[in-house]
């Protein structure tokens, strides 16, 4: 014998019932999101601001490098120039180029005489024409 299934094909509509909704599972759920979210944006913002000090540090640390380097370069700079205007040393380089002390029939004394021309020097030194001043 065999039995016969029957079977019944029931549409069900669930489009009417309204499902209470646990108002304080959504509540806490938004809260612990936004506090979650709180968390993570406390946690970028504490990195980028570790990660500014230590670019800071670097930049300290070129900064002085470079005022050092530039002591440095201003302190030879000023050894250069007081070599270079050594007085022995411009008449040895002056010398190499063929020049010669002028001599006496030369230099100009600019004291002015009576007259307001410049006066000759006679006497055999040689000395370095300045200006009067009166």
């Amino acid at each position: 014998m065999s039995t016969i299934e029957i079977q019944f094909d029931k549409r069900i509509d669930n489009s009417r019932i309204r499902r209470d909704l646990e108002s304080l599972w959504s509540v806490e759920y938004v809260l612990l999101t936004l506090l979650g979210g709180l968390f993570v944006v406390s946690a970028l913002f504490y990195g980028w601001q570790q990660y500014q000090w230590i670019q800071y540090g670097y930049r300290i640390e070129e900064a002085q490098r470079t005022v050092e380097d530039l002591t440095e370069a201003g302190r030879r700079l000023r050894l250069e120039r007081q070599t270079m205007a050594s007085p022995e040393r411009i008449d040895r380089v002056a010398r190499s180029m063929g020049m010669v002390a002028p001599s006496t029939e030369q230099v100009l004394i600019w004291d002015a005489g009576a007259e307001g021309e410049p006066a000759y020097a006679e006497s055999g030194e040689i000395q370095l024409a300045r200006r009067a001043t009166r």
